[in-house]
């Protein structure tokens, strides 16, 4: 009778974190939030008033959320996979 090692092995290696290539944090993006929020900051007063919106576009995110809710409760039609304990 043969026996396994199931066991699990993690390899830890570690990776510089900085601004790199592979890093989500980079110059371009930091340079793009900088102009977001500046523009955010320095355009509402030079611009015109908007016009409040119609109903029905008030009423788009009440019934994404309505549809939502619905989609999270409802059942699926994927069979249950149960998973059972490999060691008694």
């Amino acid at each position: 009778m043969r026996v396994h090692d199931q066991r699990l092995r993690f390899d830890v290696t570690d990776k510089p974190m900085g601004l790199t290539g592979s890093s989500f944090i980079t110059a371009r993006s930091i340079a793009v939030l900088l102009f977001v929020s500046l523009s955010l900051l320095i355009l509402p007063p030079f611009l015109p008033p908007l016009p409040p919106p119609p109903v029905t576009f008030l009423l788009l995110p009440l019934i994404l959320m309505i549809l939502l809710i619905f989609l999270a409760f409802s059942p699926s039609n994927e069979p249950s996979l149960a998973v059972e304990s490999l060691y008694p």
